[in-house]
């Protein structure tokens, strides 16, 4: 399989991108080395499930101890079920851009050099530029933010329409589409994280130089969201699925955990394609990269 990096690169015709053979080709990268890629999304999916897991414990605990004939009074425990809700979610968000930033030194090459007594790991860069991947993962959590809030606006609207009860029987539907374009729209900052591991620039910076890039592939990336959104959503559910069909004795009193964890370490098995994709286009044109001995190493 050819992994050189600068054959990867999009053909153009007349300077239209070609997205077919460019997505295609993110594919048989992620098949030839998917053990790799899900070595590295696997224990951030894991640790982000977990944090979830621990957050939805604490809420449960909050809301049942909340009189339901006196909910609004309750403005602090609301507020901190808020909190930690956004909170809980930044994590896994930043958990996700950190996994971007080790699948990012793959790709481009980002490695150091291998003949000193030290070895370098995947993620060597993204600690190395960790205070940059923060902000840049908090300053596009913001930007999901605003997008669901539009979206919130849109269903508030939609509900008046067609009725509460019409809206919802189409819901799971609806926040599927929904998911796919804010994220979307997102993913046209997503290749920061990549170029400041690469360019060594700061968050805003890379986020600028992202968006250009972004400039006719919003096709493709479009793709790979719809390709992450739609697969993780069908492997989360397939193994819920499976699991439940266990006696609940195997796991005992860890069969929620169980569940959660199988969900996520499924739902990292179709996350690679994106962050292949995304840091492929961070590669300029005519820049050799990565060798297929490289990726094997």
């Amino acid at each position: 399989m050819d992994t050189n990096l600068a054959s990867l690169q999009p053909a153009n015709d007349a300077g239209v991108p070609q997205i077919g053979p460019l997505f295609r080709k993110v594919q048989q990268v992620y098949l030839g080395q998917f053990r790799r890629w899900f070595g590295i999304t696997a224990p951030t999916s894991v640790v982000a499930a977990v944090i979830f897991g621990l957050a939805g414990q604490w809420v449960g605990r909050t809301l049942a101890s909340i009189v339901p004939e006196r909910f609004f009074y309750h403005r602090t425990e609301l507020i901190e079920i808020a909190l930690l809700g956004l909170g809980s979610f930044f994590a896994a968000w930043l958990l996700g851009s950190f996994a971007l930033g080790a699948v990012a030194t793959i790709v481009g090459n980002l490695r150091g050099e291998q003949d000193g007594p030290w070895v370098h790991d995947s993620h060597e860069r993204a600690r190395e530029r960790f205070g940059t991947i923060f902000w840049i993962a908090l300053l596009t959590y913001a930007l999901l933010l605003i997008g669901f809030g539009c979206v919130w606006i849109v269903n508030a609207a939609l509900t008046k329409i067609f009725g509460a009860a019409s809206f919802a029987r189409h819901a799971t539907s609806i926040g599927l589409v929904e998911w796919v374009v804010v994220a979307s729209l997102v993913s046209w900052f997503g290749m920061a994280v990549p170029l400041a591991l690469r360019d060594n620039t700061g968050a805003w910076r890379s986020l600028q130089k992202s968006l250009e890039l972004a400039d006719g592939y919003q096709g493709f990336l479009l793709l790979l969201v719809l390709e992450s959104v739609v697969g993780s959503y069908v492997a989360w559910y397939v193994t819920q699925y499976v699991v439940r069909l266990l006696p609940s004795m195997w796991f005992g009193s860890w069969y929620v955990w169980a569940e959660l964890v199988a969900g996520a370490l499924a739902s990292a098995a179709v996350q690679p394609p994106l962050f292949i994709g995304l840091s492929l286009l961070a590669v300029p044109e005519g820049r050799t990269q990565a060798s297929e001995a490289d990726l094997r190493s």
